[in-house]
């Protein structure tokens, strides 16, 4: 018997918006397991590179990887990825494009998931680790911001389906809808107002 092929399909874009619907995913899991955040962290780092890559990449490929000396072609860094999303001559691709002014607490944020918690996770040394996690809430909130300013608000992501910008927002909004219901959020509001 000859099998059919099945063919697994993916465009940046895809990827990108893959690796949110994870993160919405278990954003929600976090009130019943804990170790869902490792799952937070690492789906909206993939996201936030992604949607990153996309918005600097507009209809040319070239724009977001390099050539080494060897002559191989390689994806630029998350750094250089954000980097570009904050300078106009990179983002401004079309007459209503808009750069990524990022606020002191996105990049603080945007810092702590990157060195503090994904590298970390990405490539665990042995050891015992204990995580403080009542920020985590604000990091994630922080970080779904910039995502969804990259993927809708800057206008550099040309949609392939009006369903797919709808899926973005609805993600985004109801993962930071259920952040900021979280016991954990809330405590660390009454914690920050009370110093």
């Amino acid at each position: 018997m000859k099998i059919k092929p099945k063919w697994l399909r993916f465009t940046e874009e895809d990827n990108a918006l893959d690796y949110l619907e994870k993160a919405s995913f278990h954003i929600s899991q976090t009130e019943k397991d804990k170790k869902s955040w490792k799952w937070v962290i690492l789906s909206l780092h993939g996201a936030l590179y992604g949607f990153a890559i996309c918005a600097i990449k507009g209809t040319n490929p070239d724009r977001v990887t390099y050539t080494t000396k060897k002559g191989k072609v390689k994806l630029i860094s998350f750094d250089d990825a954000l980097n570009r999303c904050q300078d106009h001559q990179w983002m401004r691709m079309y007459g209503h494009s808009k750069t990524l002014l990022l606020t002191d607490n996105q990049k603080w944020s945007i810092d702590k998931l990157k060195k503090e918690f994904r590298n970390k996770f990405e490539h665990y040394k042995p050891t015992a680790w204990s995580i403080e996690i009542h920020g985590m809430p604000q990091i994630a909130i922080h970080v779904l911001d910039v995502i969804r300013f990259l993927a809708i608000d800057s206008g550099n992501i040309l949609p392939s389906s009006q369903n797919k910008q709808s899926k973005i927002k609805s993600l985004v909004f109801q993962s930071k809808k259920f952040l900021k219901r979280t016991k954990l959020y809330k405590e660390s509001l009454i914690a920050n107002q009370e110093k």
